[in-house]
């Protein structure tokens, strides 16, 4: 009882590091402009330091979700909070391209620890049927840190983007680094693991599992890949002329409506017979959505409410991690978490590049491609979600989250007598 109340104090705390790590990744934006003219740098140069933090960040998401399964995973948090702490301060300090680049790689490399180190905790911490409300928890926080990177320059007022970088790299020796630091020092030493907890560990997969795995991949790819790639309406706004307070005002709405989504699908999704039914739904309005925002008819006012069931719809997604993680063996929820997680990541990167196409490609009001090549995105997601909720639910033993007590942490272990 004692160490699951101890792995829910890190998983609070761990998930003010997921706030941390979207906070930084969508800062660089509001201050891109300000770095580039103190240190001379070209739109290439500054171009290179945005992109220096989600590519290693998702490059190096399996194999630490792998470590994160086998090891201890307030290690792993106190370890990566202080080098991302470190890589921002060195960050604000930096006077040239290189010391950007390469401490913009580490902290991008650090936080790949915070999801599935997050996603292994609930597990732990949380009731079976609450691991999906704790996803769709987790990935609601997107929309905090988003917030955070605009309203913090707000209240720094003139202060440069040295100041905002350090400003950032103390916060999370302080919100993260220090709590865990004090909550790994009340930890008991792990003790020996039982015999049939370490049988339990060196499961493989199925193939029933692998293929599960596969499609809650592509189906966070697919949420993903609109999240990113439709730049929070960035794509419609400049073909469609739209003024910027109308496209921050859709922009705003479907981050409501994305957090809404997510949350509310990791509600009603604790019980695994309602998620077909969620993703079908989901889909569903994400095409229709898409098809009212294209159509030139539609008036400006009404674009609030397809606006907001886009979001809602996209949320949905968050299910792929349930789904994913209760076709995995028992103790490898941080790898399915950062394999689920990646194929998002990956995907959003590429859609945002086909996005940079399609403008240059398009001329002024023309939505042909838009409707092309995300139309087509979204009857994938149709097919996907048809596919899952159509698919026989796994029923292996030890292979469904409806024994809560087969993943446990390491420190509740007791030895055998």
């Amino acid at each position: 009882m004692e160490a699951r109340r101890s792995d829910r104090l890190l998983w609070v705390t761990s998930l003010l590091f997921v706030v941390w790590l979207v906070w930084v990744e969508t800062s660089f934006q509001y201050f891109e402009g300000s770095l580039g003219s103190d240190l001379r740098l070209h739109s290439a140069g500054v171009a290179l330091v945005a992109g220096s933090f989600l590519l290693p960040y998702g490059l190096v998401q399996v194999p630490v979700g792998r470590l994160i399964d086998r090891g201890r995973v307030e290690l792993w948090l106190l370890l990566a909070a202080l080098a991302a702490a470190c890589c921002s301060l060195v960050f604000a300090s930096s006077d040239s391209l290189q010391g950007l680049l390469l401490s913009r790689i580490g902290t991008g490399m650090a936080c790949a620890v915070a999801f599935p180190a997050s996603a292994l905790l609930a597990r732990r911490s949380l009731p079976a049927e609450r691991f999906a409300l704790a996803m769709g928890f987790t990935d609601g926080l997107l929309g905090v840190g988003a917030a955070l990177a605009a309203v913090v320059p707000l209240l720094l007022g003139r202060s440069g983007w040295r100041d905002l970088v350090l400003l950032q790299g103390l916060s999370l020796a302080l919100i993260v680094a220090l709590p865990m630091l004090l909550l790994g020092a009340s930890r008991r030493a792990p003790a020996v693991l039982p015999k049939a907890e370490q049988d339990v560990r060196v499961q493989r997969w199925t193939r029933a599992g692998v293929n599960r795995l596969i499609q809650c991949c592509l189906l966070y790819a697919w949420g993903l890949g609109f999240v990113f790639g439709m730049a929070q309406y960035g794509l419609l706004s400049s073909l469609r002329g739209w003024s910027s307070p109308l496209m921050e005002s859709l922009t705003l709405i479907m981050s409501i409506g994305l957090v809404v989504g997510m949350v509310v699908s990791g509600a009603l999704g604790g019980r695994p017979q309602q998620r077909g039914g969620l993703l079908l739904a989901g889909t569903v309005i994400t095409l229709l959505s898409l098809l009212l925002l294209i159509m030139p008819s539609l008036p400006r006012g009404v674009l609030m409410l397809p606006a907001f069931s886009f979001g809602v719809g996209i949320g949905t997604s968050v299910l792929a991690f349930p789904i994913a993680e209760a076709a995995a063996p028992p103790g490898q929820t941080a790898m399915t978490v950062s394999i689920v997680n990646t194929s998002g990541t990956v995907m959003g990167g590429l859609m945002t590049i086909v996005s940079g196409l399609i403008l240059q490609a398009s001329p002024q009001g023309d939505l042909s491609l838009v409707l092309l090549i995300y139309g087509a995105l979204a009857l994938f997601g149709v097919a996907m979600a048809s596919w899952i909720s159509f698919s026989s639910e796994l029923a292996v033993v030890g292979a469904i989250p409806s024994r809560p007590n087969v993943v446990r942490s390491r420190d509740s272990a007791e030895p055998e007598e």
